[in-house]
């Protein structure tokens, strides 16, 4: 009989002979014969650990097993060298085979006090063992736990520094839109002007040329103009065609600067673009532990491990019924 407050299971026999001997890499007889069903037992354990972080947008949990064929009979365990798959509460079975036959308990699964020691030895050994990684950007904020592969994540941040980069983008645009429509106003405006100052030209020129025909048949006429009348007129249109030649200079000039504001904006979107690609590519590693009362004990006892006892030509073998593992 088991110590009091210790549990038992019992496995399940989920395995046919024919996997039963490939789980054993034995070569199985053609007159293997199953002559009978033997318990013998282990230490189970296993414990749940809740690995939980906002910052991190970690919610992720992990299950630490170990069955425990030949336990130290002081109780001291190497808990890493016994490691299994994990095992579904649900999944034992509620009585043995009535035909199977018992294992000696022995030391330690028959003393309760070393069951309690190895108990909290196993709890420790799985606070200290478990581990998990978070992937990081800190710049961009993002983090993402053992559920999301390496490749997902890389996408993660390329879709987080897109946004980052239309948005400084969209700034920078506003900014630069805001200056070019500035200038382009006054190129509107100057070209106005210059409409202006053209038309103020030709009527300049009109009105010198119609002077200078009027002194030339004055003198033919025998009548003298006064020459200040002549000069003036020149000095109008003079003044005119500098006032175009300015307008097509200032209007180079705006154009020149559009272009040069168009050529700002697109080496500065380059450089954003270049800052937010080395941003999306640098990620980092940071190990989160869990808290101890992250850390729930799920199963603790002896387990009852069927094995077939199998006649095989003429020697007798013993071969686990059971694995964690699926052979299919």
């Amino acid at each position: 009989p088991l110590p009091g407050r210790v549990d038992e299971y019992f496995l399940p026999n989920n395995l046919s002979l024919p996997q039963a001997y490939q789980r054993a890499d034995i070569t199985m007889a053609g007159d293997a014969e199953i002559l009978a069903m033997l318990y013998r037992p282990v230490l189970m354990a296993q414990a749940q650990v809740s690995f939980l972080n906002r910052k991190y947008n970690l919610d992720h949990e992990e299950t630490h097993t170990a069955m425990v064929n030949d336990p130290d009979r002081k109780g001291r365990i190497r808990w890493e060298d016994w490691t299994a798959g994990a095992v579904d509460s649900q999944g034992f079975d509620r009585q043995p085979d009535p035909r199977a036959r018992f294992g000696n308990l022995g030391t330690p699964l028959g003393d309760a006090a070393v069951m309690r020691g190895m108990k909290q030895d196993f709890l420790d050994w799985v606070y200290h063992e478990s581990e998990v990684t978070v992937l990081a950007n800190e710049a961009l904020k993002v983090y993402a736990g053992p559920d999301v592969s390496p490749a997902d994540f890389r996408t993660m941040c390329s879709e987080a520094a897109r946004e980052m980069r239309d948005a400084d983008v969209r700034k920078l645009e506003v900014r630069y839109e805001n200056k070019i429509d500035a200038i382009e106003k006054r190129l509107e405006r100057e070209k106005r002007e210059l409409d202006e100052d053209r038309d103020e030209l030709s009527q300049r020129k009109m009105e010198e040329w119609g002077t200078h025909a009027e002194n030339v048949l004055s003198l033919f006429g025998g009548r003298r103009r006064r020459v200040s009348t002549s000069l003036t007129k020149r000095r109008m249109t003079a003044k005119a065609k500098a006032d175009v030649e300015e307008s097509l200079d200032a209007i180079e000039d705006y154009q020149e600067d559009i272009e040069e504001l168009e050529e700002e904006l697109t080496q500065e979107i380059n450089e954003i673009n270049d800052h937010w690609g080395e941003v999306a590519i640098d990620i980092s590693e940071i190990p989160v532990k869990p808290f101890k009362k992250d850390v729930r004990l799920d199963l603790f006892g002896v387990a009852w491990m069927p094995f077939f006892i199998i006649r095989h030509g003429g020697d007798l073998l013993e071969i686990p019924g059971y694995s964690d593992e699926d052979i299919s």
